[in-house]
């Protein structure tokens, strides 16, 4: 008597395989350009230790590897097909009873699963992993993360010639033009603190903060504090250096991404890139659902061969036209033509329709 279990066991088994030998080659790809990214950056910063270098390079892996398990999806799906018609080994399933939908939705399934234990424990990981390599960064550049967004408010490191202020802003308008609740610290090159500039609203043109209802308190006792109805504070830095602001949404998982969208909000900014990294995170089960679907049916209705390099090239066609897919109707979205909601799951939809038709081809086989 045929157990069915054990060959479900098996099939699980080989399909991972063939996941994790794509997932290798993947990850040596995506070392060495990430290697090579890095060591522009490492020459340039003569005191950034070598250690530093190689620990930057590997806490980025995890996070691109994610990005693109989709088509790793594809690619393991591809070879583990190919491998079971090349050894006959599909004959032994057909004898069992399986159907050829049984056949390619047994994998499938095995990728939604997947999907799910990549979303819930990898990807809060690959984030956390990703907010240290960033963290490092940050301390070799000068010029970055000026900006920074919590629920205390929009804090900004502006730094002068002769000084280096902490400006905090509890909200702003959405169009950036108005400002509230600003409070700036100055302190010198040394750290000393020299003064505090409290005002309840005020507005920036081009480096120039326009400042309202303005009240001075100087560290230094003998001065008296001033209040002033219009005051103008000199900065180091523009407008749309603020409007510009966003970190990587990468460094959200599923479990924190939630607040971050209502800090966002609440602040003045639009949490539009959040929403897409969230609907990324919702739908990346079911896009791997599809796309392990979509390599069965490749070489069943396509035609079973040994010739790899056919469905390599097939399926960097694929992955390369789900690419630009993927950026145009986010693209889209963002000029507010479509849901931003929705855009991330055009794709998807795309893919579902073209796996019904090739599962109609499959059952007329």
């Amino acid at each position: 008597m045929i157990n069915l279990k054990s060959i479900n066991r098996y099939v699980i088994k080989e399909y991972c395989k063939s996941l994790l030998v794509v997932l290798a080659v993947m990850v040596a790809v995506i070392f060495i350009i990430n290697l090579l990214d890095e060591f522009s950056y490492f020459k340039s910063k003569p005191d950034l230790k070598f250690f530093t270098f190689i620990l930057m390079t590997f806490l980025k892996i995890p996070n691109l590897c994610i990005n693109i398990f989709p088509f790793i999806t594809l690619f393991g799906g591809i070879f583990y097909y190919l491998k079971i018609y090349n050894f006959n080994e599909i004959v032994s399933l057909r004898v069992a009873g399986y159907s050829n939908i049984q056949v390619i939705m047994l994998p499938a399934l095995t990728s939604l699963i997947i999907g799910y234990v990549v979303i819930f424990f990898f990807v809060p990981l690959s984030s956390s992993s990703l907010k240290i390599y960033e963290e490092i960064r940050s301390k070799y550049n000068d010029t970055k993360n000026l900006v920074f967004v919590n629920e205390t408010g929009i804090w900004i490191l502006d730094r002068t010639e002769n000084e280096k202020n902490i400006i905090r802003v509890e909200n702003m308008s959405k169009n950036f033009k108005s400002f509230n609740k600003i409070t700036i610290y100055i302190y010198d090159n040394n750290n000393n603190f020299i003064k505090r500039i409290d005002s309840e609203k005020g507005s920036v043109d081009n480096k120039k903060w326009e400042l309202e209802k303005t009240t001075i308190v100087s560290a230094n006792k003998r001065v008296k504090e001033n209040f002033l109805s219009k005051y103008v504070y000199d900065s180091g830095f523009k407008i749309d250096d603020i409007k510009n602001y966003y970190k990587n949404t990468d460094t959200n998982s599923l479990f924190d991404i939630q607040n971050e969208i209502n800090v966002l909000k609440d602040k003045g900014y639009s949490p539009v890139d959040l929403r897409i990294r969230y609907q990324k995170l919702m739908s990346f089960p079911v896009y791997l659902l599809t796309m392990s679907i979509l390599s069965g049916l490749m070489i069943i209705n396509l035609g079973k061969t040994s010739n790899y390099i056919k469905y390599g090239v097939y399926g960097i066609v694929i992955s390369v036209i789900l690419y630009f897919l993927n950026d145009l109707s986010i693209t889209i979205a963002k000029s507010g033509i479509i849901s931003v909601d929705l855009s991330v799951w055009i794709p998807i939809f795309l893919i579902t329709l073209i796996n019904l038709v090739g599962i109609t081809q499959v059952n007329a086989k």
